[in-house]
């Protein structure tokens, strides 16, 4: 098999292989976890609501004391250029996601004695097959996940606005660890100060109760770009939206539900700390409708794409790691 061409990435203005764009060990976004991120991905290799998540680095980047230099604009076309130097990587038929990290830069009392164009923001941008990311969601997508409740709960705005896309998630991964042993496969679902359900790991969670899609309600949740369109694509098909404090009690007995994230925009929920989410129908009748509105939206029907991922493991074979199962990614 010929050798890949190697995956580039963005960093400072400068493209180098995707091993060497990464962070000094004495930058802030390390060791404090003051880095800020976005997870895009494309229909067609172009990238959905991009303006969108820029928009969200920028608020974040506000919010978190962060001034990496670049304007909104600089920074797309930054992406876009990114994405036209990787085509060659790609397999035919796969997509990329996208990932924009930017951090503080080093501390300031480390800076002083490292090389000049080590400081200031480190503004990186990579890009990653689809197909590879989480190769399991395909399969699951069509099946229906397990979710578990933690113990482990999210953090509260008082403390980390949620809506701030942030690298300090060791919350987020003490989760997906717990969920792992409590039942291998599931997905982690976390809880507020009070046991109202919030988020997953790396999606937004809704469900379905007598014809009428609930989310939680916004305070200790990321409003994530996937699931402010379904909410729109809801409404404009008459199915009545509501935002709710959602305990156990309502997940376990709703219709039905699910999570949803940027990469597989749309997960069914088959079952919660074992039990079975109403019918067992996966997906249910509403979920299938926003599934297949989003699927009219972008062009593609993008379950039905997930499935045709799968046979593109091959083409990437060895030249690439598999990331861990579940890493808090991309709402």
């Amino acid at each position: 098999m010929d050798s890949q061409p190697v995956r580039l990435g963005y960093v400072n203005g400068s493209y180098v292989p995707e091993t060497q764009s990464g962070v000094s060990i004495f930058d802030y976004g390390l060791l404090y976890g003051q880095t800020v991120f976005e997870y895009t991905r494309t229909f067609n290799l172009k990238p959905f609501r991009l303006d969108k998540h820029i928009e969200r680095i920028f608020n974040s980047m506000k919010y978190s004391g962060i001034n990496c230099g670049m304007s909104p604009d600089e920074l797309t076309a930054a992406t876009l250029d990114t994405i036209d130097k990787n085509l060659p990587t790609l397999a035919d038929g796969d997509e990329f996601t996208i990932w924009h990290n930017i951090t503080a830069g080093l501390r300031d009392d480390y800076a002083q004695f490292l090389p000049k164009n080590m400081s200031g923001p480190r503004i990186l941008i990579n890009v990653f097959p689809l197909s590879i990311t989480r190769p399991w969601v395909w399969e699951q997508q069509q099946e229906g996940a397990p979710a578990v409740i933690t113990h482990q709960r999210s953090t509260p705005a008082h403390l980390l606005d949620p809506k701030v896309k942030n690298r300090s998630r060791l919350y987020y991964r003490l989760a997906e660890i717990e969920a792992a042993r409590t039942k291998p496969g599931s997905i982690a679902l976390l809880t507020d100060q009070d046991g109202y359900i919030t988020e997953g790991t790396s999606s937004n969670f809704m469900l379905v109760k007598d014809g009428q899609l609930v989310s939680p309600r916004p305070k200790n949740i990321l409003r994530g770009v996937t699931r402010a369109v379904l909410i729109d694509i809801a409404q404009s098909l008459g199915v009545p939206f509501v935002e709710d404090d959602i305990d156990k009690y309502d997940a376990i007995t709703a219709d039905e539900a699910f999570f949803c994230s940027t990469s597989y925009i749309i997960m069914p929920v088959k079952s919660l700390d074992e039990h079975i989410i109403g019918d067992g129908q996966i997906p249910g009748a509403i979920t299938k409708k926003l599934a297949d509105g989003f699927s009219d939206l972008v062009g593609i029907d993008f379950m039905s794409q997930g499935r045709e991922l799968t046979g593109l493991s091959d083409f990437y074979a060895g030249s690439v790691q598999v990331p861990d199962a579940h890493m808090a990614t991309d709402a």
